[in-house]
């Protein structure tokens, strides 16, 4: 049963501000009005972002053709610990931004979460959560192939986002030094990838939903088509260690080859990186990605709206295909190194299929096979 990607919102932004007040103060992308009456305990991040993209016209196009089709929901939820805003790591930062406590705090389990999100689309046969952390979204599309191929399903909705900007989060990328923060930008860090010179990445807000219809579907209700969604696939590596990448990018190798079998690795035209620019990801990815294609050219967006961790992969799979539509692929930001494969400057979109990854601490790694020339 071939699957298309139907319908798609996305919400991140490139602007960024520092967080001073918090116990590792960064730079990160986010949405401040967000945060606005959050300290009153009623007003809810995740919701309030997720409502930038569950827009009244998306339901409204939803809706009008779920009756009598079989619906899955899935939200990818990332790490799943949300609502930790109001969680200060030590008692100097209890005035921090973030300092707030829910007074609903039930509604923060994410399969709650998820279901009422689902409920304003119609009526759904089934509704679950992922957690494989960073690669959550993207995972979901061996889901969305699942459910479709395997039970029947006419129709898929997938919502992705994380409660990003929060004292947990912050804490914890501080703490490991997995992202820039202000003590590194004073030491001359700037994001980017896969570069000599420059690498990492700042947090940030962001949230996708995306709709995936059976060709079925597609034919009934002549549903425009953005991207047809040839594969997906899920792995791990052999490691001990759970928060470790392997330099030979074994598990990445996995997943490109669960993702594509039945496709030639010559049919890859571009691939979206994970692209954290953290030393261990542009070793891996690199040589996952050399040890299976010759010809291809590679971008990352990290560094353009910031990391939305569970968000990530899908979020970032659909602003690239934005920019395919206005005909290019857009350069690794603030690259030093003059490359042609891991764009240091914007190239015209090639042909061929597009390649999305994705990876997340807890030994996941995730690929999706998308061919946009469907559209």
């Amino acid at each position: 049963m071939r699957i298309f990607l139907t319908d798609y919102r996305t919400v991140s932004t490139t602007e960024t501000s520092v967080i001073e007040d918090a116990v590792y103060p960064q730079r990160v992308h986010w949405f401040p009005e967000t945060y606005q009456r959050t300290k009153t305990g009623l007003f809810h991040v995740p919701q309030k972002i997720v409502n930038k993209v569950v827009t009244e016209d998306l339901v409204e196009s939803v809706q009008s053709s779920n009756q009598g089709l079989k619906v899955g929901f899935l939200l990818g939820a990332g790490s799943q610990v949300w609502g930790t805003g109001g969680v200060p790591l030590y008692e100097k930062c209890l005035t921090n931004t973030m300092a707030h406590a829910y007074k609903m705090e039930i509604l923060n389990v994410t399969n709650i979460f998820g279901a009422r999100v689902a409920a304003q689309l119609g009526p759904v046969e089934h509704i679950s959560t992922d957690a494989s952390t960073c690669a959550s979204s993207l995972k979901t599309m061996m889901d969305v192939r699942h459910l479709i191929n395997l039970y029947g399903f006419d129709r898929v909705i997938v919502l992705a986002m994380e409660d990003s900007i929060c004292n947990m989060v912050l804490n914890f990328f501080g703490v490991s030094k997995a992202n820039i923060c202000l003590s590194d930008e004073a030491a001359g860090a700037v994001p980017s990838a896969f570069d000599s010179k420059h690498g990492g990445f700042y947090l940030g807000q962001g949230a996708v939903v995306a709709v995936f219809d059976s060709e079925k579907t597609v034919q009934r209700y002549d549903r425009d088509i953005h991207a047809e969604l040839l594969g997906a696939y899920t792995a791990s590596e052999d490691s001990t260690n759970p928060l470790g990448q392997r330099a030979d990018g074994q598990g990445y190798i996995r997943a490109i080859e669960g993702a594509m079998r039945g496709y030639g690795f010559d049919e890859v035209g571009i691939i979206k990186t994970h692209g954290t620019g953290t030393a261990s990801n542009n070793a891996s990815e690199r040589a996952a990605i050399e040890h299976l294609f010759q010809n291809f050219i590679a971008t990352s967006y990290k560094q353009h709206i910031g990391h939305t961790v569970g968000a990530s992969g899908l979020l970032e799979t659909c602003l690239l295909l934005e920019d395919i539509k206005k005909g290019f692929v857009p350069a690794i930001k603030n690259r030093t190194d003059h490359d042609s494969r891991y764009l240091s400057e914007p190239q015209p979109a090639p042909g061929g299929l597009m390649l999305s990854l994705a990876a997340g601490m807890g030994n996941v790694y995730s690929a999706a096979l998308f061919d946009y020339q469907r559209a």
